[in-house]
């Protein structure tokens, strides 16, 4: 990240660390918060680890959905058969 954005909390005077994950308070803070934010998930690899979990997901998901629909084949044709 080019320009280093350091963030202090007026109540605790202590600085808030930007991490990939963000929080409801960089949020809360605008977009002088989520700029720096969404640089620092590009460029530590968090987003394309999120984006591959995603993906990990919907296959696993397509893969249920699949077994799914064959077991209910499966059993409709053994009631067909009885």
């Amino acid at each position: 990240m080019g320009e280093e954005l350091k963030i202090i909390d007026r109540a605790t005077g202590k600085e808030i660390n930007i991490t990939p994950e963000g929080s409801l308070g960089l949020l809360a803070l605008g977009d002088i918060a989520v700029k720096p934010w969404r640089e620092m998930r590009k460029a530590s690899g968090y987003e394309k680890e999120l984006l591959d979990r995603v993906a990990k997901f919907k296959e696993d998901v397509e893969r249920k959905k699949a077994e799914l629909k064959r077991k209910r084949e499966q059993k409709a044709n053994e009631q067909k058969n009885s």
